[in-house]
């Protein structure tokens, strides 16, 4: 009975030691976090039938899950109660990139 315990004491360890390194490469290699993107913030001014859809399909970056997702951070970027948008406002719209463009 002891020899059975040991045995399964010793595979445990041995699944734990070859099996759990693999998830934690895996998870890190998924991880946005990990990337060398960095935040940025750029400013937009709304041009005449501009919607935030619009600006959202130019300007959002990968990081984001939805447009949903990024239009909410310009909204509260921008401090915007609503999503109309008037030509001639200026926007500040986030992205995520190496370096800043221009």
């Amino acid at each position: 009975m002891k020899k059975l315990f040991f045995v399964a004491v010793i595979i445990g360890v041995l699944v734990m030691v070859f099996v759990c390194p693999w998830n934690v490469v895996k998870a890190e290699a998924n991880d946005p976090e990990a990337s060398n993107n960095k935040k940025y913030f750029t400013s937009y001014v709304v041009e005449k039938g501009d919607t935030l859809w619009d600006i959202a399909q130019e300007y959002m970056t990968e990081e984001y899950d939805t447009a949903h997702v990024y239009i909410k951070e310009v909204m509260e970027s921008n401090h915007l109660e609503s999503t109309g948008i008037i030509e001639g406002q200026m926007l500040i719209l986030p992205y995520y990139a190496d370096k800043p463009i221009r």
